[in-house]
C-alpha cells in the first residue's frame, strides 16, 4: 500500500466512538444526563426527578403558565412538555384548565404540589452543593454564563432560520 492511500485510509477510518466523541451535542448530552441521574439520585426520596422538580418550581414562581410558554422556558416542544405534566396532574400536584382561548392550556400548581416543592428543596439544594463541590465553584460559573449564552444564541439562530 502506498503512503497516499495509507494516510487517506486512516483519516477515514475512524471510530465510531471517535466520531461521536467529537459530536458536540453527543457532550452536552452525555454531561447533561450525568448530572441530571445526580440530581434524580438526591430527589427520588421526595418522590421526583429533576425535570419534574424544576417544571413544578418554575410553575410555583410564576403562578399559573400556559403549556407553551412553559415549553419556551425549558425550551421543549408541546409534546414533551405535556408528556412531562402528565403524571403531575394525575398525581394532583398541578392543576390544568383551559385559556381564554379554547386551544390554550393554563397550568398551575396545587397546595399539594406546593408542598412537596417546599419538601423537595432542601434534597434539591444537597444535589446542587454536591454538583459545586464536584466541579468547583468557579468552574460553575464559567459553565452557568457558556450554557445560558449557548442557549440564547442556539434559539436565536434557530428563529432566524424560521
Amino acid at each position: 500500500m502506498n503512503p497516499k492511500t495509507r494516510n487517506d485510509r486512516t483519516r477515514n477510518d475512524k471510530t465510531r466512538s471517535e466520531s461521536l466523541a467529537e459530536c458536540a451535542c453527543f457532550d452536552l448530552r452525555r454531561a447533561t444526563r450525568a448530572v441530571s441521574r445526580m440530581y434524580d439520585d438526591f430527589l427520588r426520596d421526595a418522590g421526583l426527578n429533576i425535570t419534574q422538580f424544576a417544571l413544578l418550581r418554575l410553575i410555583c414562581a410564576k403562578k399559573e403558565l400556559s403549556i407553551s410558554t412553559l415549553g419556551r422556558y425549558m425550551v421543549m416542544d408541546r409534546t414533551s412538555i405535556t408528556r412531562a405534566l402528565a403524571p403531575l396532574e394525575r398525581d394532583g400536584l398541578i392543576h390544568s384548565r383551559p385559556g381564554a382561548d379554547k386551544r390554550i392550556r393554563i397550568v398551575s400548581v396545587t397546595n399539594k404540589g406546593r408542598k412537596l416543592v417546599e419538601d423537595a428543596e432542601p434534597k434539591w439544594c444537597q444535589a446542587q452543593e454536591a454538583l459545586l463541590e464536584t466541579i468547583g465553584v468557579d468552574r460553575w460559573r464559567a459553565m452557568s454564563t457558556v450554557l445560558r449564552d449557548t442557549t440564547r444564541m442556539v434559539r436565536q439562530r434557530a428563529v432566524t432560520a424560521i
